[in-house]
């Protein structure tokens, strides 16, 4: 009823809107006066000028912004868009080219800050390196340097060259907008009212696509007008970084100058009106200015130049022959499917569905390099014995190898990315993982560009290397005077639960020590992985042939390689095939409370925050054919009571007692995978709140008030609201899936989480016991729940304290600053240091089904004949005379033994 109500609203509104309606602006901005809000005279009438801002993080920036006429009225035929296209680009012959190669820059983006029907301010933002600041005024005049070589490409030499590009630019767009999946509802609805609010409901979607332009529709007298305007006394810059800042302290301190030309502008200190930040304004000087606006020499003019042909642009976009008629339309509605298994070797399985529901010419390719050398490294035990365990170092080298991979490969990929390609590489307990996505037709031959270029070590140069240690060292240097105190709770809770390394700062220390050699070692360590394998999801508009050939090329790739690193390196593994690596969370003890306090290191964090996380002791539901029903069932109890909770919870603690700005309840489930591979779904309720009203530990005791006062209202709510958010629940759970992508990246989850543990030479358990239909199976449940089934889980989770395990991190910001830490008592655990956590930490076990405390090594073997996987691992052991210990590994991969 409530949801008719807001639908006749809504449909009222849009009956008057719909003849009511106010003038477009478009129209009307065509009568529009230019007046440009920027200009010399405001600043003393002396420009080009600086404006230096300081950072709140550790970032370097320059941005160049030039007025230029409005181009509001012309939306597919803008100079704007070409420029914004040029000066973005970043393939062979670009600013960013120049500038990556030189080391001088991380990234480069151009476009309208500001496009109104009386206003355009064009804007062009640069990301720079440690060196690339000592260079600042180089890269600007090479902004100018290029703006001029547009000018005259525009007059006479390149004309073909920009007839080209635009039409390349239009094919692209008219792709773009041809091609695309619905999206969601709400975020449709906020783009599309934003646009008919500009261009009218005719034109509301399609505006900016370039439906209706060619080869000659380029605005070629306004993109010269435009270009010409991109030069020194047309320009004011921003530079946002620590080292400006310092710069312009030294320079002025607290005092101001006033130019001569003016008697209202002062130079120097200013103070931001509204908010009051404070900011410096300083003028250029002229030998600068004067070098911005020559020529450079010939030979760098060389290295700049206009995009070459794109030779991404799909040849066509043909759905795949081998699909049915009636699959050729739409059919988001359709049940999903799931991938077939038609290669399963052991050097890796390739899992092909192609699509029926998007009937898009897209395909999703993901590539999992399983091997354990992704943050793991080979240590000799007291046997002489060589093993894999955790190490933060090669943890860390793993992301500085998917950064330079990033940064090494960003100009020779960025005609595919305009050309609907996508790619990335990630990094995870698993291994490396490589995803392309976007239009089938050259969708192979990116990923085996990728991949080949992956396996070799050429892509590994100094610049590449500085650049990702440099990021990485920005980032972790600044982690805690960036963070807001939820942000910190949410760090302090994960180091204790689930990380494997010890801490930011232990990251930093490595950080700044990892060499480019450091660096070199580890890619081929590797490669030299001899349990390395791959794990390939290829979906969408593919044939199963297509996907055939690519796996068996992207084998042929990786075997070369193995076979070229294996006649350098020499790894005795005396672990052998049963060993897969995987996350890990810790399990925490029941029956005791476990509290963190930390001092936020933000000096100016006035807010405090409290997270509260309640563990499930029980294992959580992983599938129909891994799980009893009575996981099933407990794990949609702790699902249901979480939906229950969320709005009550914020109601209460935001609204009425009003505690803080965000106040949020959440369902959480994560993993934990052992050496045998077994994986253990883990099911908790978390709780947190942003806070400078209230100090952080009555904040939890408020938290605890609620939910303690919440079991009564479970006692007393209607059987048939219960139901009614069961439904809910389950149709959240079940509704249809938009979007390829997310298709893809929920099959695979499963895959890399479940195939390892269901598809053992020697396992009972098959294909069909990977856990692709969770969703209609946990939805089922949902609505078969009762209240005393929920009243049951909630006590054991929640109320009772004997049973349930609990971690309640508080972090401390300005307003309450930590005085005095509570005292532990039976049934509680206090920490407020980073040696008493991680004291904490050891004594954790590794999360496991039936594992705790107290266990003997009956209940041990009584586990192991009830799963398979246990009982194989056990078999591998003895043959490497490993009897006796169980490796516990998992998201943070630190090994745990637990002695039978």
């Amino acid at each position: 009823e409530k949801w008719q109500k807001i639908e006749q609203i809504a449909a009222q509104m849009i009956k008057v809107a719909a003849t009511d309606a106010p003038p477009v602006p478009i129209d009307a901005a065509k009568s529009v006066v230019h007046q440009s809000a920027f200009r010399p005279e405001l600043q003393g009438g002396k420009w080009p000028v600086v404006v230096t801002t300081k950072p709140l993080q550790n970032v370097r920036k320059v941005v160049l912004l030039f007025p230029i006429p409005p181009s509001y009225t012309e939306p597919d035929r803008s100079p704007s868009h070409l420029m914004s296209h040029l000066f973005g680009h970043e393939g062979k012959g670009s600013p960013f080219a120049l500038y990556q190669n030189a080391g001088w820059i991380t990234s480069l983006s151009s476009g309208p800050r500001i496009s109104s029907p009386d206003q355009n301010l064009f804007q062009i933002t640069i990301s720079l390196t440690k060196e690339g600041e000592k260079h600042w005024k180089d890269v600007v005049k090479y902004i100018f340097a290029y703006a001029k070589m547009l000018c005259t490409a525009a007059e006479d030499s390149g004309k073909n060259d920009l007839y080209r590009i635009w039409e390349e630019v239009g094919k692209l767009d008219r792709m773009q907008f041809h091609q695309t999946s619905p999206g969601h509802v709400y975020s449709f609805a906020q783009s599309a009212s934003q646009s008919i609010s500009k261009y009218g409901t005719t034109n509301c979607l399609s505006a900016g696509s370039l439906l209706n332009e060619t080869r000659d529709s380029l605005p070629l007298s306004g993109l010269l007008d435009f270009c010409q305007q991109i030069v020194p006394n047309n320009c004011f810059i921003e530079r946002c970084s620590e080292g400006a800042w310092e710069e312009m302290e030294a320079l002025y301190g607290d005092k101001t100058t006033c130019p001569v030309a003016s008697n209202d502008f002062a130079f120097g200190k200013q103070v931001e009106k509204w908010y009051g930040v404070e900011y410096f304004v300083s003028p250029l000087d002229e030998s600068d200015v004067r070098l911005w606006g020559e020529l450079i020499g010939a030979k760098e003019m060389e290295s700049i130049h206009l995009p070459e042909p794109n030779r991404y642009i799909p040849r066509s976009l043909e759905l795949c022959e081998e699909l049915p008629e009636e699959a050729k339309v739409q059919r988001i509605e359709l049940p999903v499917s799931p991938p077939n298994l038609i290669v399963n070797e052991p050097s890796g399985r390739l899992w092909w569905k192609l699509d029926e529901r998007y009937a898009l010419p897209k395909a999703y390719l993901t590539v999992l390099i399983r091997t354990r050398a992704a943050e793991n490294k080979l240590q000799s035990n007291e046997g002489d014995q060589s093993v894999w365990e955790y190490d933060t170092k090669t943890s860390l080298q793993s992301e500085f190898l998917k950064s330079i991979f990033a940064d090494a490969l960003a100009i020779d990929t960025y005609d595919a990315y305009l050309a609907g390609l996508g790619w990335s590489l990630s990094k995870t307990s698993s291994g490396f993982t490589l995803t392309c996505h976007g239009y089938s037709d050259r969708l192979p031959d990116l990923a085996l560009k990728l991949l080949k270029a992956l396996t070799s070590p050429t892509f590994l140069e100094e610049r590449h290397f500085t650049t990702a240690k440099d990021k990485s060292i920005r980032g972790l240097s600044s982690f805690f005077e960036s963070r807001r105190a939820d942000s910190l709770a949410i760090y302090y809770r994960n180091l204790l639960l689930n990380y494997k390394g010890n801490g930011v700062e232990e990251n930093l220390e490595i950080a700044r020590a990892i060499t480019l050699r450091d660096i070199e070692k580890h890619h081929a360590m590797i490669w030299a992985d001899n349990d390395l394998s791959l794990e390939v999801l290829y979906t969408g508009n593919v044939s199963e042939k297509q996907a055939r050939s690519f796996f068996f090329e992207a084998t042929d790739v990786i075997n070369a390689t193995r076979s070229l690193v294996s006649r350098k390196e020499n790894i005795q593994d005396s672990i052998g095939e049963s060993w897969t690596s995987g996350p890990l969370e810790r399990r925490l003890p029941a029956g005791e409370d476990i509290e963190l306090h930390f001092e936020s290191k933000n000096p100016k964090e006035e807010n405090g925050a409290v997270v509260v996380t309640y563990q499930s002791q029980h294992e959580g539901f992983k599938g129909k054919s891994l799980s009893s029903e009575a996981t099933l069932e407990r794990s949609a109890c702790v699902r249901l009571i979480s939906k229950i909770i969320r709005e009550p919870c914020f109601n209460e603690l935001r609204t009425k007692q009003q505690l803080g700005y965000i106040v949020s309840s959440y369902y959480d489930m994560s993993y934990s995978t052992n050496a045998t591979p077994l994986t253990t779904s883990i099911d908790s309720l978390t709780v947190y709140v942003l806070s400078r009203k209230v100090e952080p530990k009555d904040v939890a005791a408020r938290i605890d008030d609620f939910l303690l006062n919440f079991r009564s209202k479970l006692e007393d709510m209607p059987s048939t609201e219960i139901q009614d958010y069961a439904e809910s629940l389950a149709k959240e759970l079940t509704k249809p899936i938009r979007k390829l992508g997310t298709e893809a990246n929920n099959q695979f989850g499963k895959i890399r989480r479940y195939a390892p543990e269901t598809l053992y030479t020697d396992n009972e358990s098959s294909l069909d016991d990977i856990p692709f239909d969770n969703a209609e199976v946990v939805a089922a449940a949902l609505r078969k729940l009762d209240r005393n089934m929920i009243l049951d889980v909630y006590d054991s989770l929640i109320m009772k304290r004997e049973s349930r395990s609990r971690i309640l991190t508080h972090v401390y910001g300005r307003t309450f600053p930590l005085k005095e830490v509570p005292p532990p008592a039976p049934y509680k655990i206090c920490v407020s240091s980073m040696d008493t956590l991680m004291e904490k930490r050891k004594s954790l076990i590794a999360y496991e089904p039936h594992s705790n405390y107290q266990r003997t090594g009956t209940r041990l073997l009584g586990f192991m004949g009830r799963h398979r996987s246990l009982q194989y691992a056990a078999a591998a052991a003895t043959v490497v005379g490993v009897v006796g210990v169980v490796l516990f590994r998992g998201r943070n991969d630190e090994k745990k033994q637990a002695k039978m």
